[in-house]
């Protein structure tokens, strides 16, 4: 075992101590941070997390810890809560990398090709109800009760792809053949021959999808300025309800794979409205209006009641959560002066943009019902 893990290790206790360590091979991730399987000597598995060099800000790391603890104790069993260090810590500075020691989560993640089942949906909004009750009471070091951050990130973002950047990204994907993609190993299950079919795929996707965007401008300048001026109470949310993060339990068990088993990341915890967090379920997840998103917000209102103004905030960024996500990661494709820009994308990232593409294009197409 290479001399780095050791060095983790010593601060954990001994029943944590690794007998074999496997990095995982997250080809389609963008976020930048590795992870690594760890099998102790008593058969105990666990989830070695390191961070990208100089990440995370330690106020923001320790606040999305201690909102973990809180809720583990009010007894939530699917959020990634670090085991603690000999010194009390929750993590571990060394090599120049901060590290976690999590909990390992068994099951499978639902792709955006395959729908997801109705008791799935129930499992993940249920929990989620759960959990903002869990922690509505955490204590805040900045007002409880005002304008969403997101809602109001999300008009500035809104209007800036409005001013420039739709502009300079159709520049882009007029030159889109220029970019590189790069090859996996074959083990991936990506072969070198699909390579250019699955790049101009997504290419095409990217063009039809930044047309319906762009129809979509009116309609959002006006829905989120509504909602950037509407105050609500502040509490602690996850803000990384994405579909690659959600671990359902395994086909063969609990009437095939209903049980949420686990969040395996939460590092876009932020203090903002639940209704971030629905917005996401339903931008990601669910199908906007339909019988399985009534039914599960129905099924959260049971445990937590949304309120009028709630209600528009999570419908207004759900909208802006459908649009903004898939533009915000093209623009990390095609845009070289964007913060995060991937100057060689590989196979299995361009391949999940193709499939959020599809399925954001799918979401619009309810807006323009609604209409």
């Amino acid at each position: 075992m290479p001399s780095h893990f050791q060095d983790v290790f010593t601060h954990f206790s001994d029943t944590c101590r690794p007998r074999k360590v496997l990095e995982l091979e997250n080809f389609a991730g963008w976020g930048g941070r590795v992870c690594y399987r760890v099998v102790a000597e008593e058969g105990r598995v666990f989830c070695l997390r390191r961070w990208p060099e100089g990440q995370p800000p330690r106020q923001h790391l320790e606040l999305i810890q201690a909102v973990l603890w809180m809720s583990d104790c009010a007894g939530t069993d699917w959020l990634p809560l670090p085991f603690e260090t000999n010194e009390g810590k929750g993590y571990v500075e060394r090599n120049g990398f901060v590290w976690e020691l999590l909990p390992w989560f068994s099951g499978y993640k639902i792709p955006f090709v395959e729908p997801i089942r109705p008791g799935q949906l129930v499992s993940l909004v249920e929990a989620l109800a759960d959990f903002h009750c869990a922690v509505e009471s955490f204590p805040l070091a900045t007002p409880a009760k005002g304008i969403s951050p997101l809602a109001r990130a999300r008009n500035r973002q809104w209007q800036h792809w409005i001013r420039e950047k739709f502009a300079r990204l159709d520049t882009a994907l007029s030159h889109s053949i220029l970019l590189h993609v790069e090859r996996l190993p074959a083990h991936s299950g990506f072969r070198t021959t699909e390579i250019e079919a699955i790049r101009d795929e997504m290419i095409e996707q990217a063009k039809v999808f930044l047309r319906s965007a762009f129809d979509q401008a009116g309609r959002l300048i006006s829905i989120l300025a509504r909602a950037s001026r509407i105050a609500v109470p502040h509490q602690p949310v996850l803000q990384s309800l994405y579909r690659r993060h959600l671990v359902f339990s395994d086909r063969s068990k609990n009437e095939m794979g209903r049980h949420l088993s686990g969040l395996v990341d939460c590092s876009g915890m932020s203090v903002d409205t639940p209704a971030v967090d629905m917005a996401m379920v339903l931008a990601h997840i669910a199908p906007w209006e339909s019988a399985e998103s009534i039914q599960a917000l129905a099924r959260y209102r049971k445990i937590r009641d949304i309120p009028d103004n709630e209600y528009y905030l999570m419908v207004a960024l759900y909208h802006a959560e459908t649009v903004l996500s898939p533009l915000d990661k093209l623009a990390k494709l095609f845009l070289p002066n964007e913060p995060g820009y991937l100057a060689a994308p590989n196979v299995a990232q361009i391949a999940a943009m193709r499939d959020e593409l599809h399925w954001a294009l799918g979401q619009i197409a309810n807006f323009q019902k609604d209409e």
